[in-house]
């Protein structure tokens, strides 16, 4: 924030925590409508775009901040991102920002990259909820109080958070690759920063980076989803429009990297199991029309399966899995690809293969079809995303910190023009030996260079000045999000095998069309022994069918703009489909096609097996993966061949591994079946085409394996603490578990959920656990409870957890329980209570506004005989709840007696 001192008049009254300021307040002024974006400016420099969604039930704020770690100089590494953590604090007028978000329920996060920083909301559709988000937008970008206090819990947690990011071999290669590719621009340097200087910076120095950078000149409010425009515009008049322009000139970072004059390279070696390469070339900025083309390419290098690194690296098995990333920045970018190794495999000889591949991209010869294939994929992308209005807002996000949101327009357009001539274009320009970082350096001379391209504001301006972009699409209409309304769109039916289905009819922006189909099948007999071949099987059956391709079957869902997902656990097949009204026949035939002609190609499930189990060699010393894992193993005591055995990570390679091409054609033809299935659809459908559609396509589909549903068991917990040592990770991992028993029916449900709440799992980072571990003693970047109680049997559980630096277990271990035993001893306050109740409430009034939730409560009832009234029937009993009755029930169930807990990590270190 600018200090209003220097040149704006500004009063503060002595005893009053509002700012007063000189300024008069301003209607925003209109600027255009670009496909929908409606955009809007005020003279003290803020931008303003509206996206109203009448289909939407909820609503988003997203403020984007123009600064990021680009901004950063020396000793301020890491400061625009520690900056947005202390944003959640407080501020003058409003006080505790975290309390009221976690008061109001709803979702809330910050997110800071190279050129900026936002801070979004995302609740239930209302006036109050309007005013409010943008009154607290506004005052902290004025008012943040930026305290020493503070800032000293928080700087622990931004280092757990640092530590956490160590943990990933990946991760950490590819900050060194980047950092090493770029010797002068800030984009070398990781947004989480240097733990030196997070841990050495004083508030008075945050506080003017904050007054430099977080003014109304150098933001864009972006408010998207269902909401009174008129009333939004009101606000931002009533509450930015007074906040005055800073006298000052914020003059944008002027660094351009150089040419890079030779081949480097970089060596990361740290403890762990995976093996990886990684490459990168210096790009172009997101403005440029190269971009676009740089994309595509990536997509025709890596594609699964008819990428040309894909097949060189994945098909030959010398790799597990091959990867491209291309971020959207403001300056020239760059394109990252990662390749991971088995572990049998000489990654040295795999290295140097992956480095011929990549020296000959610009002597491949590309086809149409190679550019139309990652044209229909990233157009698809780009769809999808724009008829989501609330993912649409947070991906403008990126695009505002690239220089302008319309450029995202402008980069759909470049696709849609995209030529052979410019693949290749590109290919030659940028994919030069000496324009790579991997290896070491090798002198040459009369090199070729790739200069970096610059832009300047102006040239952005010019360049979306008289953008105009498509024609307006139609207005969807309205949905409220309620049980009320979704009965009363809900048609019901069960088709002639006995599956029943429900359709949902409701317009989604671009007449899109969302399925989730569960299908329970088999019994503990038949599924003896064989829970890693129906997880493989469902990763393996797009691989290939009688008519087609794993290639063709990925052009079919591309040029389509549809999705199709598949996955077996327990004894349930998952099949999942997001499509668009026009393509949902034909995506429904090939759902169909999958379920009943899939080939099981030999050779894609060796693929799977090595890209599956390379992942997992990746997570065998991972202190979080081993705390889930052995939590699990030390409650339960199921047999090896049920389907609730939970796998070491070891077991799961080695079963792996066994599988055989047979295994999985006799799972497919045996244990698969729609006839016990259920299943749900939303969009703007007719239901009589819809229920033939499904007759066609799950109607005649059945098991040979008789359905009986496997019961779990319980298995009693005790006091147990067991420590994992896991050398040379930077981070650590605490799970606690108690079993008992319970159902949803139960009448202690409704007390222990809200008391789970307060607890550990409610609210903005608000609840107990939470609040004393992260927020008091920032001894644990992510900590909390969770709690898993079935419908259709008692077997539950309650548990927290915890993410850590190793040489704080003793602190970490003494903070949770003594929440917990608090918590059970001297019970939750009525003010707590209500605080958490209302947050609960509108938490789930934000839920039932997503497709998800309206599927999986339509899948619960059809399923289970869940009513749909429950779901405001246990609104009501937790409302009549008595602060009292919710202690009761928490000291009947928690108890540190019964309680198993798992540390991993590497607690050796001092």
């Amino acid at each position: 924030m600018k200090n209003f001192l220097l040149g704006t008049a500004v009063l503060f009254f002595t005893g009053s925590i509002n700012p007063v300021f000189s300024q008069k307040t301003e209607t925003p002024k209109f600027v255009s409508n670009t496909e929908g974006i409606k955009e809007y400016t005020l003279s003290n420099g803020m931008k303003v775009l509206l996206i109203p969604d009448a289909s939407q039930s909820n609503m988003i704020v997203n403020i984007v901040y123009n600064v990021g770690s680009k901004h950063e100089g020396y000793g301020e590494k890491g400061m625009a991102h520690l900056l947005e953590h202390m944003l959640f604090k407080s501020t003058k007028k409003l006080g505790d920002i975290k309390k009221q978000l976690s008061d109001k329920g709803g979702n809330a996060n910050g997110t800071t990259w190279y050129d900026r920083t936002n801070y979004y909301e995302i609740f239930p559709s209302s006036d109050e909820n309007l005013k409010w988000s943008l009154e607290m937008e506004a005052d902290r970008m004025v008012n943040a109080t930026i305290l020493q206090t503070d800032l000293d819990k928080e700087f622990s947690v931004v280092r757990n958070e640092f530590e956490i990011g160590e943990n990933n071999p990946g991760s950490v290669l590819m900050e060194r690759i980047v950092s090493t590719a770029y010797l002068w621009h800030n984009y070398g340097n990781s947004t989480i920063g240097s733990k030196e200087d997070i841990e050495r910076v004083k508030a008075p120095t945050l506080r003017k980076f904050y007054e430099k950078f977080y003014q109304p000149d150098n933001a864009t409010l972006i408010v998207a989803g269902k909401f009174d425009e008129k009333q939004a515009l009101n606000y931002v008049t009533q509450y930015f429009s007074v906040i005055p322009k800073p006298a000052r000139v914020l003059d944008q970072p002027y660094t351009v990297e150089p040419a890079q004059d030779g081949e480097r390279f970089v060596e990361l070696k740290r403890s762990g199991e995976s093996k990886i390469v990684g490459a990168l070339y210096h790009t172009a900025p997101y403005a440029d029309k190269d971009y676009a083309a740089l994309d595509a390419l990536s997509e025709i290098l890596t594609s699964d399966p008819s990428g040309y690194l894909y097949k060189a690296m994945i098909d030959s098995r010398k790799a597990a899995s091959v990867y491209s990333y291309q971020p959207t920045v403001r300056d020239a970018a760059f394109m990252y690809f990662g390749l991971e190794v088995p572990a049998d495999k000489d990654i040295k000889a795999v290295q140097n293969d992956f480095r011929t591949e990549l020296s000959k991209i610009t002597a491949i010869k590309y086809t149409a079809q190679d550019v139309e294939r990652a044209k229909a994929k990233i157009l698809k992308q780009i769809e999808n995303t724009k008829n989501n209005t609330i993912n649409l807002a947070i991906s403008l996000t990126e695009i505002v910190g690239a220089g302008n949101y319309k450029l995202s327009m402008l980069y759909r357009d470049n696709i849609e023009k995209l030529t052979l001539a410019d693949v290749q274009r590109v290919s030659d320009k940028y994919f030069k030996d000496n324009n790579r970082t991997i290896g070491i350096f090798i002198p040459t001379k009369d090199e070729v260079r790739v200069k970096n391209l610059e832009y300047s504001d102006e040239q952005i301006a010019a360049l979306t000045k008289d953008y105009k972009g498509k024609a307006l699409e139609k207005e969807v209409a309205p949905f409220e999000s309620s049980i009320k309304n979704l009965k009363a769109n809900l048609t019901e039916g069960k088709l002639s095998n006995g599956m029943k289905y429900g359709i949902v009819k409701k317009e989604i922006k671009g007449g899109k069309v969302v399925g989730s189909f569960r299908f329970p099948v088999s019994n503990a007999n038949d599924l003896k022994g064989k829970s890693h071949v129906g997880s493989l099987m469902a990763q393996v059956m797009k691989t290939g069918t009688k008519s087609h391709t794993k290639e063709q079957i990925q052009d079919m869902l591309d040029q389509w703009k549809s999705n199709v997902s598949f996955g077996f656990g327990g004894q349930t097949l998952y099949v999942n489909v997001s499509t668009y009204k026009e393509n949902l026949p034909k995506v429904m035939g090939l759902v169909k096609e999958i379920l009943t002609e899939s080939n099981f190609p030999e050779a894609e499930l060796a693929k799977t097996v090595n890209e599956y189990n390379t992942y997992l060699e990746s997570s065998l010393n991972d202190p979080q993966s081993i705390a889930f894992t052995e939590i699990e193993k030390m409650t339960e005591a199921y047999p090896k061949e049920s389907i609730y055995y939970t796998s070491s990570t070891q077991e799961q390679i080695d079963n792996n591994k066994k599988v055989k091409r047979e295994d999985l054609v006799d799972f497919y033809n045996k244990i698969l079946g729609s006839n016990n299935g259920v299943g749900s659809m939303v969009g703007d459908l007719d239901v009589k085409t819809a229920s033939a559609m499904l007759e066609q396509t799950f109607g005649k589909w059945n098991s040979k394996s008789k359905y009986e549903y496997v019961k779990p068991e319980l298995f009693a917990t005790k006091k147990q603490d067991k420590d994992f040592i896991t050398p040379d990770k930077e981070n650590a991992a605490a799970v606690g578990k108690i079993s008992f028993t319970m159902d949803t029916k139960s009448p202690d449900y409704p007390a222990l959920l809200i008391a789970n709440e307060m607890l550990g799992s409610g609210g903005f980072l608000t609840s107990r656990i939470p609040t004393r571990l992260r927020e008091k003693e920032g001894i644990s970047y992510g900590a909390g409870s969770y709690m898993s109680v079935p419908v259709i049997n008692d077997v539950a559980s309650w548990g927290w957890y915890s993410f850590f630096n190793p040489t704080k277990k003793s602190d970490v271990n003494n903070a949770l329980k003594e929440e917990v035993n608090k918590a059970v001893k001297e019970g939750f306050t009525e003010d707590e209570f209500k605080s958490n109740l209302n947050s609960w409430l509108t938490s789930r009034k934000t839920n039932l506004g997503t497709d998800g939730s309206l599927m999986t409560l339509v899948n619960q009832q059809l399923q289970y005989g869940v009513p749909l009234e429950d779901y405001d029937a246990l609104e009501t009993k937790v409302k009549a709840l008595k602060v009292g009755q919710v202690n009761e029930v928490l000291k009947r169930y928690i108890s540190e007696d019964k309680m198993t807990s798992v540390f991993a990590g590497d607690f050796n270190k001092k």
